[in-house]
């Protein structure tokens, strides 16, 4: 087999230093499926255990008999899918996927703005379903058997469980489709597959799958464009508990006993007929309007998380899987401050430049309010919708006045920040880039004093000189030394298989003139494929 056979294999199998994102996506599915049906048939054997010893087979037979899942094994499953959707996705994320846990969209900060909007969200797009069926008289409202204490376990059961479906279709899944094409294919496979996970649901119809798709791919938006889960977490169990125990409607095929009693009488193909409103083309066009107050509602910049992800997603699709690494820091509150906030002030990350020139020697700089002898390598923030190249071009120009060519990223480095309890993501990608002629300070506000050029022995050095800051430049030095240790080592490792690539080539070149001076030598007669007579027609001996 050969070496690019080999390669396609192994470019199959794994990307760079992980598995294939394609295969972390199977495991992560089918160890989910499995838990699933582990945890069904578990908990529906302890259900039916209390049961015999509560009342006999006879109690037994009327729960087989009735109609829906029992609230309690309903309970239990919500909050077994969710410890399960949640334990995965954190073991493979740490092992496989090897992503920092913010890249998931958890982040706390978070949770009570886009958690309330969401909700909101769903409240509003059922209770418009709703409110358009009693319109049309489709359907008549009257009170529903549920009583409070149903409500209350609801909350309790439908609360996990549409965490659940988040964490590992938005969570886990957008992301790993979302690393190997890019955002829009995150959006549309992971919502594909939340449709098909509801294929089995009782009495589903084409239209449901539809709009369970449409729904999928509506969340999933919502996570793109806030870089949370808790804003779909919302929609999503809002919707639900409307839909069933507030308005008293089937949830995705289950019969539901809720507070009112809608029970829409009207055309199925509007309505939804026994799988509930969400078989029905009411609902699909309450989902597709619902999607422009979504994105109105959604301008603000997301996190800074989800910034990176698509950003890896764009440039290894470009230059190939890279490097990458991890740390968590504890820093002050100033440095903290800055890097928190940073998306509100339009930075979405930021590029580390290695400006190499002809030699070898790579620039430093150094700003008027740095303690004295302090330099570091040139750094800027990506603008919101720029790519990691283009923030990279522009901030070589900007900060030094030179025009960068060949530019190529060497790696990313993402931080988890702490300051006492609370917590933030930031990354930085290092970019190396050719440059010729002198630098000058083209931007005022930066404060630049002064440059300097420096070979590899000495940017070794930057990341020592940097953590030895005082104390009140400590935070900031090490954060800034993590960057300049990872460019040291990888601009080592890439300087390094470039100049073995490039003695391959002088060799298979040198091989290639070798053989081709001794097959001159040798004649035509013994040439492959040659004339044996010579050309003049006289066959030779």
């Amino acid at each position: 087999m050969d070496k690019r056979k080999r390669r396609g294999w192994r470019g199959f199998l794994i990307r760079g230093d992980r598995l294939h994102p394609l295969w972390r996506a199977a495991i992560y599915l089918l160890l989910l499926l499995g838990a699933e049906v582990f945890g069904g048939l578990l908990l529906g054997l302890l259900y039916a255990i209390g049961l015999l010893l509560l009342g006999g087979p006879q109690r037994i037979g009327e729960a087989l008999l009735g109609d829906g899942v029992p609230r309690t094994v309903f309970l239990g499953l919500g909050w077994w899918r969710l410890a399960v959707a949640l334990g995965l996705a954190l073991i493979l994320g740490r092992f496989l996927d090897k992503e920092p846990l913010e890249t998931m969209g958890l982040d706390r900060r978070r949770a009570g703005r886009d958690g309330l909007l969401g909700a909101l969200f769903g409240l509003g797009t059922m209770g418009a379903i709703g409110g358009l069926f009693v319109a049309l008289r489709w359907a008549s409202p009257t009170r529903g058997s549920a009583g409070w204490v149903g409500l209350l376990l609801d909350v309790v059961a439908l609360l996990p469980a549409a965490a659940a479906e988040e964490i590992a279709f938005r969570g886990y899944l957008q992301r790993a489709f979302g690393e190997w094409r890019g955002p829009v294919v995150g959006v549309l496979v992971s919502s594909l597959i939340f449709a098909l996970f509801h294929a089995l649901n009782p009495h589903v119809n084409p239209i449901g799958l539809l709009n369970i798709l449409l729904a999928g791919v509506v969340f999933a938006v919502s996570v793109e464009r806030t870089g949370t889960l808790w804003l779909a977490t919302g929609y999503h169990f809002l919707w639900n508990l409307t839909q069933g125990t507030i308005l008293g409607m089937p949830v995705s095929g289950m019969a539901w006993q809720g507070l009112l009693d809608l029970s829409p009488r009207g055309p199925a193909v509007w309505t939804g007929g026994p799988f509930g409103p969400e078989g029905g083309l009411t609902a699909t066009l309450v989902l597709l309007l619902s999607l422009i107050p979504l994105w109105l509602l959604t301008r603000r910049p997301a996190t800074v998380a989800v910034a990176c992800r698509n950003q890896r997603a764009a440039v290894e699709a470009a230059f190939g899987p890279l490097p990458a690494v991890h740390h968590r820091l504890d820093v002050g509150p100033r440095l903290f401050q800055d890097l928190a906030l940073a998306p509100t002030r339009g930075r979405m990350g930021e590029v580390v430049l290695l400006l190499r020139r002809a030699d070898g020697q790579v620039l430093l700089h150094t700003k008027s309010f740095y303690p004295p002898g302090t330099y570091r390598l040139p750094s800027g923030g990506i603008r919101p919708n720029e790519t990691v190249m283009d923030a990279a071009r522009r901030e070589a120009a900007e900060e030094t006045g030179l025009s960068a060519r060949e530019l190529h990223p060497l790696g990313l480095v993402t931080y988890t920040l702490r300051d006492g309890r609370r917590r933030c993501f930031f990354h930085s990608w290092l970019v190396v880039a050719d440059v010729e002629g002198e630098p000058n300070a083209n931007d005022g506000d930066e404060r630049i004093a002064g440059f300097r050029w420096v070979g590899p022995d000495e940017l070794l050095q930057v990341p020592e000189a940097l953590r030895t800051l005082p104390t009140e430049w400590g935070g900031w030095g090490r954060f800034r030394a993590l960057a300049h240790e990872a460019a040291a080592r990888w601009l080592s490792i890439t300087q390094d298989a470039r100049r073995r690539r490039q003695e391959e080539v002088d060799g298979d070149r040198v091989r290639a003139d070798r053989r081709a001076e001794a097959g001159a030598a040798a004649g035509p007669s013994v040439r492959r494929g040659g004339d044996p007579t010579g050309g003049d027609g006289v066959r030779r001996a």
